[in-house]
């Protein structure tokens, strides 16, 4: 991690913890739990600080997403995702960088806990990047639909994300 990039998450992580802290007086979150071939739309709330190219970006606002279990007999079952809009002020957003590439789709993986991978261009480890090659992974938690994304320029983080989501209609 660059020096900026660890004054940046260091510098968010107030301001982050007191985001993701629950609203006591909203209703318990629902959990995720994905059906082969039946899409489900959630509608998250972000921020994003972009650290890329020295310059820290922040920006907040909707980030809308579909997945799809494409397979739930393979270990780790698999499906898609793909990208079903951003807030146009939320220019940080992993749906702004990834419109294209995820615009159709995007590999996601189901961890053992329950909780959704989703990666772009396709899941692989930061140590097998090239330099310039980009990596996104981003992880949803099955029980709080808690968002947190990191995405990769080489070994370097581009950008942080993170969030809270709710199912869509």
């Amino acid at each position: 991690m660059t020096k900026l990039a660890a004054i940046v998450a260091s510098l968010m992580a107030p301001a982050l913890a007191l985001a993701a802290e629950p609203d006591k007086s909203a209703a318990p979150p629902v959990a995720l739990k994905l059906m082969v071939a039946k899409p489900v739309a959630l509608e998250c709330q972000t921020k994003s600080v972009v650290v890329a190219e020295n310059a820290a970006n922040a920006t907040n606002g909707q980030l809308k997403l579909t997945l799809v279990l494409k397979d739930d007999t393979a270990k780790p079952a698999t499906g898609s995702w793909r990208i079903a809009g951003v807030g146009p002020e939320h220019t940080g957003s992993l749906g702004g960088r990834e419109a294209k590439t995820c615009a159709e789709s995007c590999p996601l993986r189901v961890a053992v806990d329950g909780n959704i991978e989703l990666w772009s261009p396709a899941p692989k480890g930061v140590d097998q990047l090239a330099a310039g090659e980009k990596l996104l992974l981003a992880v949803i938690k099955a029980d709080t639909l808690a968002l947190r994304a990191t995405t990769f320029s080489g070994k370097e983080i581009e950008s942080l994300e993170e969030g809270t989501c709710g199912i869509g209609s």
